[in-house]
């Protein structure tokens, strides 16, 4: 059931089992499987059910440090979250990810990955890819390429949701299940405490309209900068769950940067090894990491590339898929007369990229296409980039977020030994010209480093209240019944897409609840 704030007030005796604050991935993730449970459940966002230009504003943020993009670009206040607009990448991260590092400060989950690895899977189910191929070996298999070998580095294939928006993808379930309540326009300003347990949530819309929610246990999904943002708002008496002063402290991003331009020594063997590959309606892209020996032996981070093909097709390409997407899914009403014609201007690109997804279950990419290689690069889990409130306040009357974003001299370098290694390890099919700057450790080569939009840490995961924000069960440290579930508990971000991890920790949270 959905309903909107805007339009009425909840019954005041209403008390669900689960109140859980927003509706991104973890949100609506955690609010299906609960309610599968036999759980109640009320959902609050936000947002409407659509991204609205008036409910972005409580996302407008001071930038102290490094330009950050994502912090404006790439979070969402609708249904849906972030999904919305998401491209659906589903990675993992390593093992090692979990482990304390040698020489990297910080490092380390309060428990391995085998704790997860149940819940991954659990999450390809929810994510529509129960019937993906698991193993890589088996996708080179199935389209007759032999699995590429590299010194030093590790191809793998990430994963790619066919419905990225998982308002679309749980929308039935959430429209429909009994024990779903959706509230929009919902938006948390405050906490009801009572000692050491949480009581209510305050919600206010943004013409003022307020209300309170009540549950039994509290959940966050707020997302990787909202979690510290709402968790360091000034309150009375003091924060609990801060006696570390670890809110918003060590925030990370993953760090992105065309490190190298790519010459193919053999055009079509090179293509035949990184183009995108589509095999059993699912779309899996080859990347490189740097193997865990490498890492063990030159210090580094982890870090991985993605073989990026930029040519002056590419928003033709772009607006060709997007179109026939809708086409293929029905959603007549998202395609303009304009987009058609633009189609049918553009058909000889458009066949030639039918003949090669059809034929050969591979991506087409022009000839002449410009080839780069694109780091992923984590960041230091003991980052100095943070999270802080700003003086201002937005049409809520909370304060603002003001983020400090820093590259370290320890990302640089690893991003450096990265493509010194990967010019030897390609050698066999590719010249590989890294960029002068990062070698010559300019910070010239700062300009060329984007964000991800992978908004990490600020509510780290810890055994102990001394050394993070949440506990290894995602409880918040002194509150008995309140819990955090967004990226902002990672204690380390690895190079992967942190949906897939996010979701995993979501269901493990259920199964814990439930």
């Amino acid at each position: 059931m959905i309903r909107d704030l805007l339009q009425q007030q909840p019954e005041a005796a209403t008390a669900s089992y689960v109140c859980s604050v927003g509706s991104g991935a973890a949100g609506i993730v955690l609010a299906v499987d609960l309610a599968r449970r036999g759980k109640s459940v009320l959902l609050l966002e936000g947002g409407g059910t659509e991204i609205e230009d008036v409910s972005q504003d409580p996302y407008r943020s001071e930038l102290t440090g490094l330009p950050h993009r994502g912090i404006h670009t790439g979070r969402f206040r609708a249904k849906g979250g972030t999904t919305t607009r998401w491209g659906g990448q589903i990675l993992e991260l390593d093992e090692r990810d979990f482990e304390p590092r040698p020489g990297i400060e910080g490092s380390g989950w309060p428990f391995p990955k085998s704790e997860l690895a149940p819940f991954y899977e659990r999450a390809l189910a929810m994510e529509g890819l129960a019937r993906v191929t698991r193993q890589d070996a088996e996708v080179w298999r199935e389209i007759g390429v032999q699995p590429p070998v590299f010194p030093s580095l590790e191809p793998y294939f990430s994963r790619w949701c066919p419905e990225p928006n998982f308002a679309r993808l749980h929308g039935r379930t959430l429209c429909q299940h009994p024990g779903i309540e959706l509230w929009l326009h919902a938006n948390a300003v405050d906490l009801l405490l009572d000692g050491g347990t949480m009581r209510g949530v305050r919600c206010r819309t943004l013409t003022g309209v307020e209300a309170i929610f009540r549950a039994s246990r509290f959940i966050f999904c707020l997302g990787g900068i909202e979690s510290s943002r709402f968790f360091l708002q000034p309150r009375e008496g003091t924060l609990p769950w801060n006696s570390s002063g670890l809110v918003g402290k060590h925030f990370q991003d993953h760090i992105d940067a065309n490190a190298a331009t790519v010459e193919p020594l053999d055009a079509a063997r090179f293509h035949h090894i990184f183009d995108n590959v589509f095999s059993r309606g699912f779309k899996y892209h080859p990347k490189l990491r740097l193997a865990p020996a490498e890492q063990i032996a030159n210090g580094t981070l982890n870090v991985a590339a993605t073989i990026a093909f930029a040519g002056q097709n590419d928003d033709a390409l772009a607006q060709l898929k997007s179109t026939a997407k809708n086409l293929l899914h029905g959603r007549t009403r998202h395609i303009r007369a304009a987009d058609l014609g633009f189609a049918a201007r553009h058909l000889p690109l458009l066949a030639r990229q039918t003949l090669r997804y059809h034929f050969q279950h591979r991506a087409y990419n022009p000839p002449g296409v410009r080839i780069s290689l694109r780091l992923h690069c984590e960041q230091e889990p003991t980052s100095r980039s943070s999270i802080t409130l700003s003086d201002a306040r937005d049409t809520l009357g909370l304060l603002r977020t003001r983020l400090d974003w820093q590259i370290s001299d320890r990302e640089l370098s690893t991003m450096r030994r990265y493509v010194q290694i990967a010019a030897q390890s390609l050698a066999g099919v590719a010249r590989v010209h890294p960029a002068e700057d990062l070698i010559s450790g300019s910070t010239d080569f700062l300009s060329h480093c984007d964000d991800s939009n992978h908004h990490m840490g600020g509510m780290r995961l810890s055994s102990a209240p001394a050394s993070g924000v949440v506990d290894p069960n995602l409880r918040l440290h002194g509150l008995g019944n309140a819990y955090v579930c967004s990226s902002a508990v990672f204690p380390t971000s690895g190079f992967s897409n942190p949906t897939h991890t996010l979701l995993a920790l979501a269901l493990r949270l259920s199964e814990h609840l439930g």
